[in-house]
């Protein structure tokens, strides 16, 4: 379908997923961030977590806003504050844009590899 085409080229509409925090978390992880001029992104559902029980978030989801307050041109920090200060059932709108992510990696392992002076394999 139409739609399918369009999620897998990285569109997808908004969703909203409801996580309860636990004393772990909330069982992911993000990266990116306006200083590395990229959106934040779920980089890794922690097995068992609450993100991996209930099932909705994905790797490759963008992070849109936690509890009402956007993150789309949040710092890393400030994205990162705004989850680890949720309390309760915490609401997250995202949605899926896995090749922008792929994107994002790659240039991170360009920046790490060129830091170390060499070229990724």
């Amino acid at each position: 379908t139409v739609a399918a085409f369009a999620a897998s080229e990285g569109h997808a509409h908004p969703r909203v997923i409801e996580l309860p925090k636990t004393e772990e978390g909330l069982g992911f992880n993000v990266m990116g961030g306006k200083e590395q001029a990229s959106p934040i992104y779920i980089s890794r559902i922690i097995p068992g977590g609450a993100a991996h029980k209930d099932g909705n978030l994905r790797r490759g989801d963008q992070l849109l806003s936690v509890n009402g307050q956007s993150v789309e041109k949040a710092s890393h920090e400030t994205a990162v504050d705004l989850l680890k200060n949720a309390q309760g059932k915490v609401r997250l709108v995202v949605k899926y844009t896995p090749k922008v992510l792929e994107e994002m990696e790659s240039r991170f392992e360009r920046q790490k590899a060129s830091r170390r002076g060499r070229a990724p394999q």
